[in-house]
């Protein structure tokens, strides 16, 4: 007779009696119910002989209601396709609003699954299997072979190993004997497990260091499976610590320096386990490739669950940000093996998102990295899920602004652009839907002219959005990446509507008080021009504000106040309005932003003519400020504000004549697009404008570093945020203000 197998063994002693309850249970209730079928069916036989016209009708009657029963399907089938799947009319029906509460609301609708990724059951991760799989194959493995493949494969985890357990390095057969020892202690568990399960539950085995070492052992010796099982277990364990059901798992862990220990562990040696039983390859699409088809990865798949949910649990509880990055961090190794595990995917893809919108900055990046190698290896859903998960984030975390987030909203918008140009077909149906969304927000707003339509525009989100959208579209319509590629970008047709719904934005209050929300929507589009060629008309929306107020000669207020940080606001306080320092920081930021706007036409061939609208209106401004100022002798010096502008004219006229002097010797007409295209574009000097430029930003960089250090002080002692009742009246006087500048 052939020797029973360690699995039948197992099955026979803890699990036979149960097997062969359970089906004659199974067998009784079949039968229970086949008698029921039967009875049933003899009854509708009975009346379809008595009533059979009565039943066709029935029948014809639900056949002419369906397609209203489909009609029905389809509306309530439209919010759950959220993002890009959902029809536009229907996503656009929310403001931000919804995007804020989207964890409650629409971000759940997404699948019929998010429900069921709230909790996990115990038992889908139970590791008693694991065991099963034979470790005889691997004992026999040369260990020094191994390592020498490990410092190959992977140096990093290599170079840890000899940093922190030189000594794992350098042991040599005889500690395999460790595994009789495990066998005994594993007989000892199975059999307590035996004799009842309150006796397993009521004992936890502490974990200790020399515990920790024996499974380090084990896993580069032999690559153990067993070993692996407790790591896992202590790794729950730790997970667990704490909580009301610690004492029913197996390991127990109470000591601060072992916990630190047993989690960097469990990092850093799982993934050496997997690679070696169940390894990946990348292919070079940025896919994976695993062997789903072999034994032991079906075996194994409860084991790569049974880490995340620990590692979920961990990173929604570790209060030490240190941890938390580490985990984050080497976390990103499992990766792979949970793609194919869909609702664990979606579980650690929105847990990284919340931990990209708002952990400390190291932690951001770490689950930045994570999302993008999820997202790029991932199939079109977790793509998906993470594109409209990351604005979800831009728009909660930009809701305000001060010195101390602005840094991190700039790395939310700039790493949340690398999402969208993973996959631009996926990113087009996204920043379609959420672009048509401002452009909806700012028809309200034209349309109903109330202060709540108004104030949907004009906040920091709206801002935001708009200066994100920008990024993504000058990387994904970069004119050198599409001249590599040979072909236009097919987020090039989302350029027009952003712009339009910027342009649109800027003019719906045009008081000087919302100049700084005007220099900022010009910022965003000045990006685009420089990024992906495109010209956008901004030249009449920066002279505009040369007809304001601040700029008339007229005699202005008294103020004490210091300057602005124009990139913490959107609207100007009334202290500054009307004041001398606020009228010299508007001219200096226009001069600014006039002088990108030329340098990103600094190398056309048709530069003079198209600064001869600019040059007359600068010098109309200049001429109306002298002469005024010299009419009246009490008026505020102008002197500054008409140097800045004359010093840029100069600058202009200087760019013009050196553009004259180059294309008097060129050969080639007007309608020679490629050769008017290619002008001055091997001429490498810097031009007068370029120059101008350059010097202008390392000045404004100098002082925005002061004015963000004036800022950080005032901050700190204690300068409250306006509420948003003081918003709404603040902006009913800057409605009327409007109404009688324009009078």
């Amino acid at each position: 007779m052939a020797k029973q197998a360690k699995r039948t063994k197992k099955f026979i002693k803890n699990k036979l009696d149960s097997s062969l309850k359970n089906r004659k249970e199974n067998k009784k209730k079949s039968a229970q119910i086949e008698r029921s079928k039967k009875n049933k069916e003899a009854r509708t036989a009975f009346k379809g002989s008595s009533n059979g016209n009565h039943a066709s009708e029935q029948d014809l009657t639900v056949e002419a209601g369906s397609d209203e029963d489909a009609e029905d399907v389809d509306e309530i089938a439209k919010p759950r396709k959220a993002g890009g799947r959902m029809t536009v009319d229907e996503f656009m029906g929310g403001g931000f609003k919804g995007l804020e509460g989207a964890g409650k609301g629409e971000a759940e609708d997404e699948s019929d699954e998010d429900d069921e990724e709230e909790d996990y059951d115990s038992d889908d991760d139970d590791l008693e299997d694991v065991e099963d799989l034979s470790d005889e194959e691997d004992e026999g493995r040369d260990h020094a072979q191994d390592l020498a493949k490990l410092a190959e494969r992977d140096p990093e985890f290599f170079k840890y190993l000899q940093e922190n357990d030189q000594e794992l390095l350098q042991f040599g057969g005889e500690e395999e004997g460790n595994d009789g020892s495990e066998d005994e202690e594993d007989v000892e568990m199975t059999d307590k497990k035996g004799k009842g399960k309150a006796v397993s539950e009521s004992r936890s085995e502490n974990v200790t260091s020399d515990m920790l070492k024996q499974w380090q052992k084990s896993i580069l010796t032999t690559h153990s499976l067993r070993a692996f099982r407790k790591l896992l277990l202590a790794f729950r364990a730790a997970a667990h610590m704490g909580a009301d059901d610690a004492a029913n798992l197996a390991y127990s862990v109470n000591n601060a320096a072992v916990f630190n220990k047993l989690i960097m562990t469990t990092l850093k040696y799982v993934p050496v386990v997997l690679q070696h039983h169940i390894g990946y390859k990348q292919l070079p699409s940025g896919k994976y490739k695993l062997p789903s088809n072999s034994k032991k990865f079906a075996a194994l798949q409860k084991s790569v669950q049974s880490f995340f949910l620990s590692l979920h649990r961990l990173l929604r509880t570790l209060p030490e940000h240190k941890l938390l990055y580490v985990c984050v961090d080497e976390s990103a190794k499992m990766i792979p093996y949970i793609l194919q595990n869909r609702r664990v995917a979606r579980q650690h893809a929105k847990i990284l998102l919340e931990l990209w919108s708002t952990a400390e900055e190291n932690v951001r990046i770490a689950a930045f990295l994570s999302l993008r190698k999820m997202a790029a290896a991932g199939d079109e859903a977790l793509l998906e899920l993470c594109l409209h998960g990351a604005y979800r984030g831009i728009v909660r975390g930009s809701k305000a602004m001060t010195v101390h987030s602005l840094a991190n909203i700039n790395l939310m918008k700039n790493s949340a652009s690398e999402l969208f140009s993973i996959d631009l077909n996926a990113s087009y149906q996204q920043a379609f839907g959420f672009i048509r969304q401002l452009a909806i927000h700012l028809r309200a707003c034209l349309k109903n002219k109330t202060q709540e339509s108004y104030q949907a525009v004009y906040n920091w989100q709206y801002v935001h959005c708009i200066d994100f959208w920008s990024i993504v579209l000058a990387t994904t319509c970069d004119k050198e990446r599409v001249a590599e590629q040979g072909q236009a970008s097919i987020m090039q047709p989302l350029i027009y509507p952003l712009v339009q719904a910027a342009t649109g934005a800027i003019g719906l209050i045009p008081t000087s008080r919302y100049f700084p929300l005007r220099l900022h929507i010009v910022q965003s589009l000045l990006r685009l021009m420089q990024r992906t060629g495109t010209y956008i008309p901004l030249a009449p929306i920066l002279l505009e504000m040369l007809d304001a107020p601040e700029f008339m000669p007229r005699k202005s207020k008294a103020s004490t106040a210091l300057p602005l940080q124009m990139d913490l606001l959107i609207r100007a306080p009334k202290s500054h309005l009307r004041t001398k320092v606020y009228a010299d920081q508007l001219a200096e930021d226009l001069s600014f932003r006039l002088l990108e706007f030329l340098a990103t036409l600094s190398r056309s061939i048709a530069f003079p003519e198209l600064v001869i609208p600019i040059l007359s209106a600068l010098r109309r401004s200049i001429k109306t400020a002298k002469g005024q100022q010299n009419s009246n002798k009490n008026s505020r010096d102008q002197s500054k504000f008409v140097g800045t502008l004359r010093n840029l004219i100069e600058k202009i006229e200087r760019h013009s004549d050196q553009i004259r002097s180059n294309r008097n010797g060129v050969e080639f007409a007007p309608r020679d697009q490629d050769q008017v295209a290619k002008f001055l574009s091997d001429h490498k000097q810097e031009l007068p404008v370029e120059a101008a430029l350059r010097l202008a930003r390392k000045v404004r960089t100098d002082k925005e570093a002061l004015l963000k250090q004036s800022q950080i002080e005032v901050s700190q002692d204690g300068e409250e945020e306006a509420s948003e009742d003081e918003e709404m009246s603040d902006l009913e006087e800057d409605l009327e203000l409007d109404e009688d500048e324009e009078d």
